[in-house]
Formats: structure tokens, C-alpha cells, sequence
């Protein structure tokens, strides 16, 4: 990262960070910080240049990071678009209401999904990139990053590329297994792994303050990419999604208020209906 104004890019990503709605902990949302999201939006922007890119999920809001940071100048380099798709409609909102009051509706978009449902029709083989930040998988043998994975690789066509942020810390031994989980469904979909930055993320987490994530780029390769079906999550797979005891059960969070300054408490739960 050279030629970089610190105080720009900081105040540009400041407004992002104060458009995001209350992190959800009960949902696994939990944000990045600051310096961070401009370190991890800084790799992305060099590696999904010019390129179309969904975002399965995007809390901690890397995707209006990405667009802001490049519409400001203060990177030269981003997506051609960012499409945003996220169960939580607060996320979705915010997008919106960002991008309309910045000017940025022809570069940044978004709207409800979950991860349980198929991916839909159009979006499948559509993006030239994918970008995924999931539950970590601790309490599920990564299920759950598999869970987007599948939906990233159902999204992109041949020559994509995949953004991964997985959990990554040597003291605890659940994340060696969800990366080598995440590794062997790469390598079984024909994406390799061109970069890999450890122990890169650092997040607010009261519990775990010290947890880490790495970022991971893979590139498509030795196949056509085209998905001709997507199919729902096993009911197997919803189990200990957000953690021990923690299924994935709510089908959308849905915004109880149409703008302003988020509360935790301005949100209901649509529950998830299996076989709906």
C-alpha cells in the first residue's frame, strides 16, 4: 500500500463504519476493526480489479469499503461493481442508504438472502469474484464456511476468483480444521490459493479479543465454473451454525426502522421454514 493519504482513507472509512447497524453477536456478527478493513480492502481492491464481485454476507461492510475508498481516489484500484447479498435487511438498507447518499447506486447494490435458500438463478455463474466472511465454523468442523463457499463458487464462472476471511489463530486447534476444510473444497472445485496473509484481522470480540483471521485469494482453474443448480442447505449443515446450541433458524432479520442511527433492539427475526 503506497502513495496512501492515512488521514483520508481513515475518515473515508470512518463513514462506513458509523452507516453499519449494531453487530448482532447471536448471529456471529462480529466487526473488524478499522485499520483492518483498509488493510483487507486494500488486498481485495488489487485482486478483483475491474471485476464484477458478489458479497455472500458483508457485516462488516468491505464491500461499500471497496466502492468508497475507490470513488474518494484514495485507491486506484476496486471492483467494477459490488453486489451485496445479506439475510440481515438492516445491511441491506444501510447499503442502499449509503450508496444513495453518495452517489454510488451505479457501483454498489444489494438484497436479501440467506445462505439456507439456493442460490438464485441469475446470480448463478454471473460474477467474475466472490467475497465470503462467515460464521467461523468452530463448533460445526467448519460447515458453516462451507456453507458460503458453495455459494461463492455457485456465483462465479470460469476464471473467478474467491476472497476468503477464515479464522486463524495456531493456539486453538479448531481453526486447522476448518482451514483444512476450506483447502480441500478449493482444491475440489478447481480453485487454488494464490495468496494467503495470516493472522491478518482483528476484531471486537469481548470474549475473544485476541482472535485472528487470514485472508485467502484462490482463482478458479482447470474448470468451466458453470453451476446449472443450487440446492437448499442440509438440515444437518444448520445445526451449531453460530455456535454450540446455536442453529441457523432465522430466515431474515428484518428492519424495524426505515433509517437513522441503528439500535440492537430495532430488528425482528423471520424464522426459517425448512422445506419453504
Amino acid at each position: 500500500m503506497t502513495n496512501l493519504d492515512l488521514r483520508e482513507a481513515f475518515n473515508a472509512v470512518s463513514e462506513v463504519v458509523v452507516n453499519r447497524p449494531e453487530a448482532l453477536r447471536e448471529f456471529d456478527q462480529i466487526y473488524m476493526k478499522i485499520s483492518d478493513m483498509l488493510l483487507h480492502a486494500e488486498l481485495v481492491s488489487r485482486c478483483v480489479d475491474g471485476k464484477e464481485i458478489v458479497f455472500l454476507g458483508d457485516g462488516d461492510a468491505i464491500g461499500l469499503t471497496l466502492t468508497y475508498l475507490k470513488a474518494c481516489g484514495v485507491l486506484n484500484r476496486g471492483p467494477a461493481h459490488v453486489h451485496i447479498l445479506d439475510f440481515d435487511e438492516r445491511i441491506v438498507n444501510s447499503v442502499v442508504r449509503f450508496a444513495e447518499r453518495f452517489e454510488l447506486e451505479h457501483l454498489i447494490s444489494a438484497e436479501l438472502y440467506n445462505v439456507a435458500d439456493p442460490l438464485p438463478e441469475q446470480h448463478r455463474s454471473s460474477f467474475e469474484a466472490f467475497h465470503i466472511n462467515p460464521p467461523f465454523g468452530a463448533s460445526n468442523e467448519g460447515k458453516s464456511v462451507e456453507a458460503f463457499l458453495r455459494r461463492g463458487d455457485e456465483a462465479i464462472g470460469k476464471d473467478g476468483v474467491g476472497c476468503i476471511v477464515i479464522a486463524d489463530d495456531p493456539s486453538l486447534g479448531w481453526t486447522r480444521t476448518v482451514s483444512r476444510q476450506v483447502q480441500r473444497f478449493l482444491l475440489d472445485n478447481g480453485l487454488l490459493i494464490t495468496e494467503l496473509v495470516p493472522r491478518f484481522q482483528h476484531y471486537h470480540l469481548d470474549d475473544k479479543p485476541d482472535l485472528t483471521s487470514c485472508s485467502i485469494i484462490a482463482v478458479r482453474h482447470g474448470c468451466d465454473g458453470i453451476k446449472s443448480s443450487s440446492q437448499p442447505l442440509p438440515e444437518d449443515d444448520l445445526k451449531n451454525f453460530y455456535g454450540q446450541h446455536a442453529p441457523l433458524s432465522v430466515h431474515y432479520i428484518r428492519d424495524d426502522r426505515a433509517g437513522g442511527k441503528f439500535s440492537s433492539k430495532d430488528y425482528r427475526c423471520e424464522p426459517l421454514t425448512l422445506g419453504g
